[in-house]
């Protein structure tokens, strides 16, 4: 047997034996080319000449040897399979997987059973009735010793479908968006039991596609004709298909149906109807704001949750004051030539949002798309169906659909037709996001005040003291209404992926590590765990002088402490900002953060002093001459709803980069 290890190399014998296996599958699993049976019920297990399969032998644990076996059969339900160079090795399991190579890593536990790493391409080849050669993976438990007939069990759910009208003579791909995982990298357990479980966020390493939701087949088709979908077993709430013709033109069909794809299982979808033209707009889509700089568009999407048929022009009118509230902020007022923006309808049966107890059991439940909810008087729970949220922008978004932007390059922002007061942001460290933004008290006025008690020194870590007036008045006060929040919760935690720099009473922190400031598409670079090693020193603090000589706001720059809830041992860059009390100001460090993002989304070079030429310092709340001027005495007014900061935002993957940690080694 050919080794993955040097010890188990040196171990195995020298001389070579011929053995020959028998392998089938079991009773009603799919195989390695499709046949249908005669009643169309299912698909008969039959080998293909040239077919290979590979046995795998463990002693336990990550090390383990494999030989090929190969046949000449074709056509057959069970194939003799022959290795001219069965090496036995004692003290073994022994396990198999076909299409010998397709199948990464290997392991044997004794309490779990078989681990195997599972790759299924997320493009395949369409075939006319069946699947792409090799594409079919499937595995066997075989023991504690070789037996002479193995049986294997298919790995995958396979959708059959089929293509009628006009259109359908010239489609050249189709796309199967879910709003679950179906392809990609991902591990696959064989449990002692006979069970088999599929962890999509756990595998070994390399990674060759990560976690896709989509599969895209491409090839020719023809009307009447059955197409399959190979896919990873899973239950998706809802699913798109993408048609494509040569010119990549689209005509797109939607589901809020369920899609149950099981494992060795064919879910038929029937025929889909192509009789609209390719290239016609999705009268469900709105196309608010279109780029006309950088290299690629910097695109956005802001959908509809809990808004019934009847409201969804309620919608837009709420999605397109959000938007404008946006692009009259800087920097993106002044960066708006770079967004395409598009406004989503999605119909909810029921308006609102579900209810929580505050941990997220629901207690009140409401029929909405995206199954949006937090607690009656609380909102540190707030979540929604995020994998739904982006399965639904990536089948919708032109530029996702069209392969230039990926659903890690589209943040999206959910606006929810319910009036309690709340927001939260779930991101991932791969640059994935949707930001809830309710339409808290029916659009009317909210207020946000500066924390109560402050660090008494921004260097000294041990102590604070009550806000006085005095810097109470210094800051302003902040008042708005729901956009504010959408502000906060989607330009700033979404797109900008800033951290909080509020404070909750004497929290505080004693370590200077801040998660996700090392990450490959990092987060919270607005704040800093430690006083003399900041992330805006060069940038700013080494400019302070010069950029108070061109303008004199830029004296609000330096190193506060308070900051990601911690009153000390975190410090921010400036006193005031959107991401404290939800202002129409960002930062300027915040507003260089925006801008880096802006362009490396479009495709464009960050230059520090292009930047500073066009920065525009003005906060409203502060600044005379701005829309939101404080009151004169620097309180809110009587008409205003106080309220507490937004929860802080959810990172929704495990590791720095979005990676978690295998159970198993590397093979």
């Amino acid at each position: 047997m050919a080794s993955c290890t040097k010890e188990l190399e040196q171990a195995a014998p020298k001389e070579y034996q011929t053995l020959v296996i028998r392998a089938g599958f079991e009773a009603e699993d799919t195989r390695t080319s499709l046949e249908m049976n005669s009643a169309q019920t299912r698909a008969d297990v039959v080998w293909n000449s040239g077919d290979e399969i590979r046995v795998l032998a463990s002693r336990g644990g990550n090390s383990y040897t494999y030989a090929n076996f190969s046949t000449t059969d074709d056509g057959v339900s069970v194939g003799e399979f022959s290795c001219h160079s069965w090496n036995p090795v004692s003290n073994t399991k022994y396990a198999a997987v076909y299409p010998a190579g397709k199948m990464k890593g290997y392991s044997y536990s004794t309490t779990e059973g078989y681990t195997f790493g599972l790759v299924v391409p997320p493009v395949q080849t369409a075939v006319k009735g069946g699947v792409e050669r090799g594409l079919i993976r499937s595995f066997a438990k075989v023991g504690d010793s070789m037996a002479p007939d193995i049986k294997f069990k298919h790995a995958l759910a396979l959708l059959r479908f089929r293509l009628g009208g006009s259109a359908a003579g010239a489609v050249k791909k189709v796309k199967l968006v879910a709003n679950a995982v179906i392809a990609g990298d991902c591990m696959i357990h064989l449990l002692d039991n006979g069970e088999v479980s599929y962890e999509t966020d756990r595998w070994y390493l390399p990674l060759e596609y990560g976690q896709v939701n989509s599969v895209t087949l491409q090839g020719s088709f023809e009307s009447g004709e059955d197409y399959y979908i190979a896919a990873l077993p899973c239950v998706s709430d809802g699913f798109s298909l993408l048609f494509y013709d040569s010119s990549d033109r689209i005509i797109a069909r939607y589901s809020n149906k369920v899609l149950p794809l099981r494992r060795a299982r064919i879910t038929d979808i029937g025929t889909v109807n192509l009789s609209g033209s390719f290239g016609a707009p999705d009268p469900n889509v709105i196309k608010y704001m279109e780029s006309n700089r950088g290299s690629r568009p910097v695109t956005i999407a802001v959908v509809a949750e809990g808004f019934k048929a009847s409201e969804q022009d309620k919608f837009v009118s709420l999605a397109k004051a959000a938007v404008d509230l946006m692009f009259s902020t800087e920097p993106f007022k002044t960066y708006k030539d770079y967004f395409n923006v598009y406004i989503m309808k999605a119909v909810s049966n029921e308006s609102g949002a579900s209810i929580t107890n505050g941990n997220g059991t629901v207690t009140t439940k409401k029929d909405t798309y995206f199954g949006a909810r937090w607690g009656a008087s609380s909102y540190g729970d707030m979540e929604s169906d995020v994998e739904k949220v982006w399965g639904f922008v990536s089948a919708r978004c032109p530029e996702i659909q069209s392969g230039l932007l990926t659903i890690d390059e589209v943040p999206v922002g959910m606006i929810i037709n319910d009036n309690r007061y709340g927001g939260r942001c779930h991101f991932t460290s791969s640059g994935r996001c949707v930001a809830h933004a309710p339409h808290t008290y029916d659009g009317n006025p909210i207020s946000w005040s500066f924390p109560n008690i402050v660090a008494d020194n921004d260097v000294d870590q041990s102590g604070a003291h009550y806000t006085t007036q005095a810097e109470y008045a210094e800051v302003g006060h902040s008042t708005g209404d729901w956009r504010n929040s959408f502000l906060h919760e989607f330009c700033g935690h979404g797109f900008g992926r800033l951290a909080d720099e509020y404070w909750n009473g004497t929290s505080y922190s004693t370590g200077t590590y801040i998660n996700g400031q090392d990450w490959e598409l990092p987060v919270h670079l607005n704040i800093s765990g430690t006083y003399n090693n900041v992330p805006w020193q060069e940038d700013l603090l080494n400019n302070r002088d010069a950029l108070i000589a061109r303008d004199a706001r830029y004296s609000r720059i330096g190193r506060f402490q308070g900051a990601g809830e911690m009153i000390l041992n975190r410090w921010r860059s400036e006193k005031i900002s959107c991401m404290i009390d939800n202002r129409q100001y960002f930062s300027a460090w915040q507003r260089e953060l925006i801008v880096k993002r802006i362009m490396s989304l479009a495709g464009e070079s960050f230059s520090l002093s292009d930047f500073f030429n066009l920065d525009v310092t003005l906060d409203p709340v502060r600044d005379s001459g701005g829309s939101g001027a404080p009151e004169p005495d620097g309180w809110k007014s009587e008409a205003c709803t106080e309220s507490g900061p937004l929860a802080p935002p959810l990172q929704i993957d495990k590791d720095a980069h979005g990676i978690p940690q295998p159970v198993c080694r590397q093979m």
